[in-house]
């Protein structure tokens, strides 16, 4: 159980640091008055709360949320 945890929480920073890493490549590249910039940002921001919620429930309800779908 302990190791599953671990394996979680180090997938869930390991998808941070790589979404920080990509808005930080995006910000840089992107012209400072390009409209889309906030619009990316926002919608970064929404993918990571929403895998951060889904990491932080159970295992179970994944797998009934799975069979629901398919």
């Amino acid at each position: 159980m302990h190791a599953f945890t671990h394996i979680r929480i180090h997938a869930a920073r390991t998808a941070e640091l790589a979404a920080e890493a990509a808005e930080w490549h995006l910000a840089h590249k992107s012209a400072p008055t390009a409209p889309t910039a906030p619009a990316l940002r926002d919608r970064l921001g929404e993918v990571l709360v929403a895998a951060g919620i889904r990491l932080m429930q159970p295992a179970h309800v994944h797998a009934r949320i799975h069979q629901r779908t398919t």
